[in-house]
C-alpha cells in the first residue's frame, strides 16, 4: 500500500492526461501570438518626410510608407477620368516627389502649399504610388500667435 501511495505522490502534473491538455494549450498560445504578430504587420505603416523617404534610396522602395509634404504651387493635374490625379509634393530640404493617385475621391482643400499625407509605396522609378491621400485642413488658427495655438 506504501509502494502505490509513493507511485500517486512522485507523479508529475505534467504526465499522462495534463500532458495533452498543456501541448494543446501552448499550441494555441503560439498560434494566438503568430496571429496577432502578421496582424500587426501588415497593419504598420512608417509615417516619413519627402527628405527621409528620398534618404532610404532604393532601400525604400516597394514598403508601404505614410510620406508628409507640401503640394508644390501648380503641380496638381487631374486625370481625364476625374478619378485620378498627380502632383509634386515637398518639404524644406527635399525635391520634389512625384505621387500618382488614382480610384478615389481627392480631398477637397487640396491645394498650393497644402500640407499632403499619402500612404502608398515608392516605385522604381521615384514615383511614390499613393492608395490613399489625405490634405491638412486649413485651421482658423493658422496666424494665430502661438499662445492661442497651445493645444495643452
Amino acid at each position: 500500500m506504501a509502494s502505490v501511495a509513493q507511485a500517486k505522490s512522485t507523479r508529475s502534473v505534467f504526465s499522462g492526461p495534463n500532458l495533452k491538455f498543456f501541448v494543446a494549450g501552448g499550441v494555441i498560445a503560439l498560434a494566438v501570438v503568430y496571429l496577432v504578430m502578421m496582424g500587426l504587420q501588415g497593419t504598420t505603416v512608417y509615417f516619413l518626410t519627402v527628405s527621409e523617404l528620398q534618404a532610404k534610396g532604393p532601400a525604400g522602395q516597394n514598403q508601404l510608407f505614410r510620406v508628409s509634404g507640401n503640394l508644390v504651387p501648380g503641380s496638381l493635374v487631374h486625370d481625364n477620368g476625374g478619378l485620378g490625379v498627380h502632383f509634386l509634393i515637398a518639404d524644406a530640404s527635399s525635391n520634389p516627389l512625384p505621387v500618382v493617385y488614382k480610384g478615389g475621391q481627392v480631398p477637397d482643400v487640396i491645394g498650393d502649399n497644402i500640407e499632403i499625407v499619402a500612404e502608398g509605396k515608392l516605385d522604381a522609378q521615384g514615383t511614390f504610388m499613393a492608395n490613399n491621400v489625405l490634405a491638412k485642413c486649413p485651421s482658423r488658427l493658422e496666424d494665430a500667435a502661438p499662445e492661442e495655438r497651445d493645444y495643452q
